[in-house]
């Protein structure tokens, strides 16, 4: 496995990014196309976001590497692993969303000024009420699509890569702290980083990548569903009493509180299938005492995603 995969393709992806950005920010007509509220608007979003600026690069490093299919895939998920990432899927969204209304709420308390709400959220605020085909169309490109192209990037190549420089639990700490980077959200990084860790750490005892699509499919799904019950704290609910936003900080606390105890079993079971890393990764013995990141395209890469969230919150407030 090529050792500065992880660093290349996160790089790339970083790039684009940052370009489409700067491109928006000179471009009003752009930025009015990426932020129109309508249905289009939101599937035009999804396919440049998973396709061009996820899927496209990371097939890209694929090829050019050489990278082998076995070592992103991995082998047969080992028994049980399928049935159990489904399950636990569902307490983790809850603990993860309840934890980062929290951080939101406290970053407001502290004097942070909000962003505006997502176009989509309107949709999913109204999920109830909209009609199937939008339904269908939103599960498509906000649960299934990021469960296999993420998955790919992160958990496939970025991961495997990571894994032939670092200690197994170095590594997923972080491939999670370039995931809950990636998304490119000042407040909303406790969540994909807290999935980050959970999706790492079912890739190593799953045996294969299925296990963490499936349990990314169902972070995704609870979430999709939950939204409309527990919402994310956004701009909106500074225009409501008080009461208001202090009702979902309550209602944050106890859903974490006691999804929470679903988890944590559901993790210690997990926790006892024996993990085996990829046996064609040429791994250094010094592995185990590194614990920055490898390779300086990878720390670059962190460094410039952190300059693509501080645009992204001037943009947004």
């Amino acid at each position: 496995m090529n050792r500065t995969a992880a660093g290349t393709l996160l790089i790339i992806h970083t790039i684009l990014t940052l370009a489409l950005q700067l491109a928006a920010m000179a471009q009003p007509s752009l930025t009015s196309f990426l932020t129109q509220s309508s249905l289009r608007g939101l599937v035009s979003r999804a396919v440049l976001m998973q396709g061009g600026l996820i899927l496209l690069p990371t097939l890209l490093v694929i090829l050019i590497d050489h990278l082998p299919a076995q070592d992103i895939w991995g082998g047969r998920s080992r028994d049980g692993s399928l049935i159990l990432a489904a399950v636990v899927g569902v307490p983790a969204a809850v603990v993860f969303h309840g934890l980062n209304n929290l951080s939101i709420y406290f970053m407001l308390r502290l004097g942070w000024r909000l962003p505006r709400p997502d176009s989509s959220d309107d949709y999913l605020a109204n999920l109830w009420q909209q009609p199937w085909a939008v339904t269908v169309v939103l599960i498509l490109i906000r649960v299934l699509a990021p469960a296999l192209i993420e998955e790919l990037m992160f958990r496939g190549v970025i991961l495997t890569s990571l894994w032939a420089q670092l200690a197994p639990g170095l590594a997923i700490f972080w491939q999670a702290v370039a995931f809950a980077l990636f998304h490119n959200d000042p407040f909303f990084l406790v969540s994909p980083f807290l999935a980050g860790l959970l999706l790492g750490y079912l890739r190593l005892h799953g045996g294969s990548l299925l296990p963490s699509m499936i349990a990314h499919a169902s972070l995704n799904l609870t979430l999709f569903v939950l939204t409309p019950l527990l919402p994310r704290l956004t701009a909106q609910y500074l225009n409501l009493p008080t009461r208001s936003t202090q009702s979902i900080f309550y209602a944050s606390l106890i859903a974490t509180f006691l999804a929470a105890v679903a988890l944590i079993p559901l993790l210690a079971l997990l926790g006892r299938t024996q993990y085996k890393l990829p046996t064609r990764l040429p791994r250094s013995s010094q592995a185990a005492h590194v614990s920055m990141p490898g390779g300086l395209l990878f720390a670059l890469a962190l460094l410039m995603l952190l300059a693509t969230i501080g645009v992204t919150y001037y943009q947004s407030v």
